[in-house]
């Protein structure tokens, strides 16, 4: 679970002198070297028409605070550590070495507003004329790897505009978060769709049940509380976990259409998996070659994301292919009986958002769900979200992203709606499933207004929830039906006791 954060400058420009960008390039030296630029804030002090270029990178050896005297070196760029003294001293010391930028990085977090003293905002003969910026403490990180490198690097940087044009991310979001829902949804009803196949579809699906939603919030909670304290190890687990599940979802959908088209390669057998490697891993022994081709596309998908995921250029859509077929997956494999059980889950997760969103930082002293959504500053993208990258972003790996649960939650009860207008045979425009969808699509316009309102990670469910479950019961208030749709029971028809799989056809029983 993971909910939605955005990651353009705006969010990061809580207070200081506007946001900025560092651009550091690698003038000569060993290593692999480094060109990036980086979200930056700077000091109060510093013009937003400030801009420096061409500026030699130094860090100070005997401090690396910036606080004692400096060495000279004219129109170079002094990098320093957060602490031991105020940020005025600090550009000071920078002033009285000659160099015409300070950039300063965060003891924690993002970067931090300087102002010229403490208490109250100083301008006049004592304000610093240096440009000063700060930087998050994760950018510090591996600008000090590339240093450590002995790499010989250039600043420069210059005030960011704010792209409020990059709204259109946000929006291809949404319009993905959308789509998702309505094809998952669709996707939950081949057995409806298809008579023919109710019999091998119902075995795959499980119904959740009234107790489940007070299970996800147990269960969520101490999965969150040990990954806030131990996220820097278990971050790979997940990673891990997120890529070796693209083999079994890409196979539970792709291997359908490939039959489909080439029914040859469901009937004719590629392989043979030994017994007990077949029970270990939970799969079949026996492998058709459609079966065999869509492991191998999982597999290669799988691999790909793990070589690749922390690559700007393309990484965020391997993410967010394995993510795509692992919500279908889940609104095709779960499936709510009824309203009243809906109604648990739903309530339930909105709760658990709430808590863990805006409550956990008077017990943690940080919000562990942003915390944890946003890789607890181990550098690593947590794999549960959707990606898109932000449009005429000139920072680079600036992502809106949407956690899944977002979308696999909301989307379990937009199924329950299709499913019940199809049984009753009702039309779009009059059925729950239109007004299900729109009352989804304004919840999520809703939690990007507010986002950008209140500059703060927000909990989707806050608003997904209502936006769902509310018209709804509205709807089948005023048609009488509520009742009905409360208690009603689409879950997948139990097997028979003593059921046990019967062999397929053509096979020979012995």
């Amino acid at each position: 679970r993971a909910l939605l954060v955005a990651a353009a400058l705006p969010v990061l420009a809580v207070a200081g002198g506007g946001s900025a960008v560092l651009h550091l390039d690698t003038a000569s030296g060993k290593g692999d070297g480094l060109k990036k630029n980086f979200p930056a804030l700077f000091a109060e002090w510093t013009e937003s028409e400030s801009r420096v270029e061409g500026a030699a990178l130094v860090r100070p050896s005997d401090d690396p605070y910036g606080c004692l005297p400096q060495k000279r070196c004219d129109d170079c760029a002094i990098f320093v550590l957060q602490g031991n003294c105020s940020f005025s001293q600090k550009a000071r010391r920078a002033e009285e070495a000659g160099a015409q930028l300070l950039i300063v990085v965060s003891s924690s977090g993002g970067p931090v507003g300087m102002m010229a003293s403490t208490g109250k905002r100083v301008f006049g003969a004592g304000t610093p004329q240096i440009s000063a910026l700060s930087i998050s403490k994760n950018s510090g990180r591996q600008i000090l790897m590339a240093l450590d490198r002995g790499d010989l690097i250039v600043a420069g940087c210059w005030f960011h505009e704010k792209a409020y044009w990059d709204l259109a991310s946000e929006g291809l979001v949404g319009l993905l978060a959308v789509s998702l829902v309505m094809l998952g949804a669709w996707h939950s009803v081949e057995d409806l769709r298809r008579p023919e196949s109710r019999a091998s579809f119902n075995e795959e699906v499980f119904a959740v049940e009234e107790s489940s939603g007070f299970q996800f919030v147990f269960f969520g909670s101490v999965m969150l509380t040990v990954l806030f304290f131990l996220m820097k190890y278990l971050i790979y687990v997940l990673l891990f976990l997120f890529a070796t599940g693209a083999v079994s979802t890409t196979t539970m959908l792709l291997e359908p259409i490939l039959a489909g088209w080439f029914p040859a390669l469901r009937a004719q057998k590629a392989c043979s998996l030994p017994k007990r490697l077949a029970n270990l891993f939970g799969v079949a022994q026996d492998h058709s070659w459609a079966d065999a081709i869509s492991e191998c596309i999982g597999g290669a998908l799988s691999i790909s994301f793990l070589l690749f995921r922390n690559n700007d250029k393309f990484g965020w859509f391997l993410q967010d292919a394995i993510a795509i077929m692992l919500l279908l997956t889940i609104q095709r494999t779960l499936r709510l009986p009824n309203l009243k059980t809906g109604t648990l889950l739903l309530v339930c997760s909105f709760f658990f958002d709430i808590f863990w969103v805006f409550l956990s930082p008077m017990i943690f002293k940080k919000s562990v769900m942003i915390e944890v959504a946003t890789g607890g500053g181990t550098g690593q993208s947590v794999p549960m979200v959707l990606k898109i990258p932000s449009f005429g972003d000139e920072i680079g790996g600036n992502f809106k992203i949407l956690g899944l649960g977002d979308i696999a939650i909301p989307g379990l009860l937009i199924s329950l709606l299709l499913r019940h207008d199809l049984t009753r045979g009702s039309t779009l425009c009059c059925g729950y499933f239109t007004a299900g969808v729109i009352g989804y699509a304004v919840g999520l316009l809703a939690t990007f207004i507010s986002l950008y309102l209140m500059k703060h990670g927000q909990p989707a469910l806050l608003f997904l929830v209502p936006g769902t479950l509310l018209p709804t019961c509205i709807i089948a208030l005023c048609k009488g039906e509520l009742g009905q749709l409360w208690r009603a029971s689409y879950g997948p028809e139990p097997a028979p006791e003593g059921y046990t799989n019967l062999p397929d056809e053509g096979q020979e029983q012995i």
